[in-house]
């Protein structure tokens, strides 16, 4: 384990060119991951639950959810 932290100090530069290489992509797929926080929108529309969500929708104006 001793040779292995020698390694990592000694190549330091490399190991920060790979850390940076390495987030480049994950800044690309946080930027482009859209959240859905809808979980009713997941759901096939002729099931029990979503023909009671458009009850209430059309009785009260909203259902499950608030957007």
């Amino acid at each position: 384990m001793l040779k292995f932290g020698e390694w990592i100090a000694k190549h330091r530069a490399l190991i920060l060119v790979v850390a940076v290489l390495l987030l480049i992509p994950s800044a690309i797929g946080y930027i482009n991951t859209r959240v859905n926080y809808d979980i009713l929108s997941y759901l096939p529309k002729d099931i029990n639950t979503m023909i009671g969500q458009d009850i209430l929708k059309e009785d009260f104006g909203q259902g499950g959810s608030l957007w």
